[in-house]
């Protein structure tokens, strides 16, 4: 009896197939997903350092809104572009994406690679109308047929021949501004797009950046140093976040193990406290006014380890952002 109903079972689970199946003529056909320009393309993996900073979470950020504003007009001020500026592009979109690459010869150069985009870019705004301060335009479209048209940047800065570089218009309003051997690598990636994924980063976060330890961090000044050197044994990346509201600073510090990490909670904790007790004010040397840039707020710092990472958590104090826009080298406590 048993063997009856798994032979009905099989005959039934047949004739659905082939009903789904239906004839040759009705088959259908296999489609192929056709891949538009990303920006993630423009990344071979993660740059040796990679930064996202979200504008519009900034500005309506309790805590960093104003802050944020102030530089913003600081800019403003300096700046000698007219008509549509990057400036406004900056300010004005969702989300900014850097990424600046090690040079592969060895060179010890990292500027000629890079690559900035902009997410989410006001409708309003268009490159062809960008110009320098005596209103030359600063790029020309190179190619509108292309599926990402491009624009070259023309003229000199400061009166010498800048960094080769293209703005690439993208879908979303999108636009990546790539420099050097990033503006080869975005013309064959937009042409013939591979899909890949967007660098990790924290998308809560208001800003972030991340630095690999043997591009920026490691290197014999730093190394010898007896208050950061012990910090950078066996380290592989650093990384800080801005948190939004009262949520602070946090840095993670990734190493290549366990043991790693420990020993550097122990020193990062000696450090913090020993800096906590730095006052604004130079020890011995004629008296200025109250300084802001005090580090006794370090002594709140939480810090700790997590399997190969030490992470520090740091809230910001708000005197500090209402000063640091108008701060000069000599006001800072280091």
């Amino acid at each position: 009896m048993r063997m009856r109903y798994v032979a009905i079972f099989a005959t039934a689970l047949l004739a659905a197939t082939v009903t789904g199946c239906g004839g040759g003529s009705d088959r259908p056909t296999a489609t192929h997903r056709v891949l538009a320009p990303q920006w993630q393309d423009v990344f071979d993996g993660t740059p040796e350092l990679y930064a996202v900073v979200r504008p519009q979470a900034i500005k309506t950020d309790a805590i960093y809104g104003t802050f944020f504003r102030s530089l913003l007009r600081v800019a403003q001020a300096k700046t000698e572009m007219t008509g549509v500026t990057a400036l406004e592009a900056l300010e004005g979109c969702d989300e900014i994406v850097i990424g600046i690459r090690r040079d592969p010869a060895g060179g010890g150069r990292i500027m000629d690679d890079a690559a900035i985009v902009f997410r989410g870019v006001p409708a309003s705004l268009d490159p062809a109308k960008m110009t320098d301060g005596s209103g030359a335009p600063l790029f020309r479209l190179v190619s509108e047929r292309a599926k990402a048209p491009e624009y070259e940047r023309v003229g000199t800065v400061d009166g010498r021949r800048g960094l080769a570089g293209s703005l690439f218009v993208l879908p979303e309003r999108t636009w990546v501004v790539a420099l050097g051997s990033a503006r080869d690598r975005a013309r064959e990636a937009f042409a013939t797009p591979f899909g890949r994924p967007a660098p990790k980063s924290d998308p809560s976060a208001l800003a972030t950046v991340r630095l690999d330890a043997g591009t920026f961090v490691r290197g014999q000044r730093i190394e010898k140093s007896p208050a950061f050197g012990p910090l950078t044994r066996k380290l592989e990346s650093l990384s800080f976040s801005l948190a939004p509201g009262k949520g602070g600073v946090i840095a993670t510090l990734r190493y290549q193990d366990e043991d790693a990490s420990a020993w550097a909670e122990m020193h990062a904790k000696r450090l913090l406290e020993e800096l906590a007790r730095i006052e604004g004010d130079s020890a011995g040397g004629p008296r200025r006014s109250p300084q802001p840039f005090a580090l006794g707020w370090l002594k709140d710092a939480q810090v700790g380890h997590e399997g190969n990472a030490l992470k520090v958590r740091l809230s910001v104090p708000a005197r500090l952002l209402e000063e640091l826009p108008n701060a000069s080298p000599l006001d800072l406590a280091l």
